[in-house]
């Protein structure tokens, strides 16, 4: 059973499987070089397809993730606007529509933003020939059926439409390690198909079944536009509010936060509202005009926090299931997460990698083929997410070749010892090895290594690269045999993917300084097994010989405001482009000479 699958909306990314496993995927950003682009994931499809051996021909059937996708916000390519673009979208779309009851509906994106208009993003012929029509974007649902058709060459009736929260819940299951038990599976997000909220179940036979859904849980969309109050962008750097919470004090934030838990509640299972905003975004504004940034982020992440601990556990005792996995956008909130593998009637928790909408696409080629089989059960888990391209010896010696070797030192092969010395020595590394990492997360193939017990480390790499806010932590990449040291997990949770945030230890702490937050002590480790990443396990293992520290800090390798690198030629990009001090490849290590020599 050979399954293509696509997520056509922000970020657009594709996978495949072929019978039982997935074999590739990947996001449409990492060939174009645009950050979360949502345009038709054309190389994507393509290298999908290659790296499975598939033709388009010999395709079992393709998986369109959601029913509901958008034709304006394609169009005027939303992942590329600024916080300006957001800010006059609420004040030209949304403030006419708030204020002036005669209005029966918010003027379109197109009418606002004519300028930022791309027809000439593929296929450009649909987009010249439906832009104007009114009825656009109910058209595209189903439009979208016959551009994947023509691209591909093949029949429109082997293509369809996968519910959106339901491969959102088969995402976090069949990357959990909770496949053959009974799950509780939790999803929650800005909206999708309608929906930004579920309760669902996986029995022990791994059949699927949909308890409950609302349009109520507005959580994922306040947290959105909180962060475009705070002079964030939406759909983008909600993660920053949630690194900047842990700074508010709460006797400071207690009257930001009342403002937020006097408007949704949990009652039961289901979300409902005290006090309903009449939007999300000015209501707020004024209400929380005069509040510290700091303490609107601590409110803010408090009420979330609370909210999901509530549902949570009434879930868990009305379904009587007490191991959980959750997927949307709003499980990217690890400190929320951390909070709920909190809960003393909890027994496991799983967050899949990336669990928001990109990916989807995985998700949703395992739905069709269980439609497909009649739900044969028998898909393997997925435990890792290196499934992007890795380069060959060719590629990486096309680069190397051309290197001015007066300013560069060029070592053939990778030597563990050597790049373990360089760490010890405070070197920044960059490393771009093996199978790229699916998702919005770097996990050591695609990642920037350094020493995490030297506090400096941050500011080095903040100046040689990165910029991120003063507040923001970095991550650990932890061996599995010394987490339990390092890390408070005591029901053993795992997080390969850096997906739940955890108290360090003492000694964990010490040892992962610059890898955690300075505020609350917590941390977002990947917790490695050798069999995920043997050459990854082996280099920090190493580095745990010689220093004792068994963890190394990790942040993705891209410059500011760019995606994650791909090829070679990425990676070395950045390396020009930045202070790194070292790039490793699969089959060459490259050194900047002294500059003072």
């Amino acid at each position: 059973m050979k399954i293509l699958s696509l997520y056509t909306s922000l970020p657009s990314s594709v996978a495949i499987i072929d019978n039982n496993r997935l074999i590739a995927a990947v996001n449409e950003e990492r060939f174009t070089r645009i950050k979360n682009d949502e345009s038709f994931p054309v190389n994507s499809i393509n290298y999908c397809l290659n790296e499975a051996g598939i033709k388009p021909k010999d395709l079992d059937g393709v998986a369109l993730a959601s029913f509901i996708s958008p034709f304006d916000d394609n169009l005027v390519r939303k992942s590329q606007w600024s916080v300006n673009d957001y800010l006059q979208e609420q004040s030209l779309r949304w403030k006419p529509y708030l204020v002036d009851k005669t209005i029966s509906e918010p003027k379109s994106l197109l009418e606002i933003f004519p300028n930022k208009i791309d027809l000439n993003q593929y296929p450009s012929e649909y987009w010249k020939k439906n832009y104007k029509d009114p009825k656009r974007n109910e058209k595209h649902w189903t439009n979208r059926i016959d551009l994947v058709s023509e691209f591909l060459g093949i029949s429109k009736d082997k293509i369809k439409r996968i519910d959106h929260h339901k491969a959102h819940a088969y995402y976090s299951y069949y990357t959990s390690n909770l496949i053959g038990k009974k799950v509780l599976a939790l999803t929650a997000d800005g909206m999708g198909d309608g929906v930004n909220a579920t309760i669902n179940t996986f029995d022990k036979n791994r059949f699927f079944k949909r308890h409950f859904s609302t349009n109520k849980c507005s959580i994922a969309r306040i947290y959105r536009y909180m962060t475009l109050l705070l002079g964030m962008k939406p759909n983008e750097h909600e993660y920053k509010v949630m690194g900047l919470a842990p700074y508010g004090k709460e006797k400071y934030s207690q009257q930001a936060y009342k403002i937020f838990s006097d408007t949704l509640r949990v009652s039961g299972t289901k979300f409902v509202w005290n006090i309903e905003p009449t939007d999300s975004y000015y209501w707020f504004k004024e209400k929380l005009e005069g509040y510290r940034f700091d303490s609107i982020a601590w409110g803010l992440q408090r009420w979330v926090e609370e909210l999901l601990e509530t549902w949570t556990l009434n879930c868990m005792k009305k379904y009587n299931t007490y191991n959980v996995i959750y997927s949307g956008g709003v499980a990217m909130n690890i400190k929320a997460m951390g909070k709920l593998a909190e809960i003393k009637k909890l027994k496991k928790l799983f967050v899949g990698g990336s669990a928001s909408d990109e990916s989807l696409c995985i998700s949703s080629a395992i739905c069709l083929r269980e439609d497909m089989l009649k739900d044969k059960k028998d898909f393997k888990r997925i435990t890792n997410l290196y499934l992007g391209p890795s380069s060959s010896y060719e590629e990486e010696n096309k680069i190397v070749k051309k290197l001015d070797k007066k300013k560069y030192k060029i070592v053939f092969g990778t030597n563990e010892n050597l790049i373990v010395k360089k760490l010890l020595e405070g070197k920044i590394i960059g490393r771009c090895v093996g199978r790229m990492e699916f998702g919005q997360r770097a996990l050591g193939n695609r990642s920037i290594l350094a020493d995490p017990r030297n506090i400096l480390i941050k500011e080095k790499i903040n100046a040689a690269i990165k910029n991120r806010d003063f507040w923001m932590p970095f991550a650990p990449i932890i061996l599995d045999k010394v987490s339990k040291k390092y890390i408070e997990n005591p029901k053993n949770l795992e997080s390969p993917f850096m997906t739940i945030g955890f108290k360090t230890t003492k000694k964990g702490y010490e040892n992962m300084i610059a890898a955690s937050h300075i505020a609350d002590k917590s941390a977002r480790p990947q917790i490695l097994k050798k069999k995920d990443n043997f050459k990854l396990y082996n280099l920090i293992n190493k580095f745990y010989e010689k220093s004792g520290c068994g963890a190394l800090l990790n942040t993705s390798f891209n410059l500011h405001g760019y995606p994650i690198v791909n090829t070679p030629k990425d990676a070395f990009y950045v390396f020009k482009n930045s202070d790194l001090d070292i790039l490793i490849l699969n089959n060459f290590m490259i050194f900047k000479n002294d500059k003072k020599k």
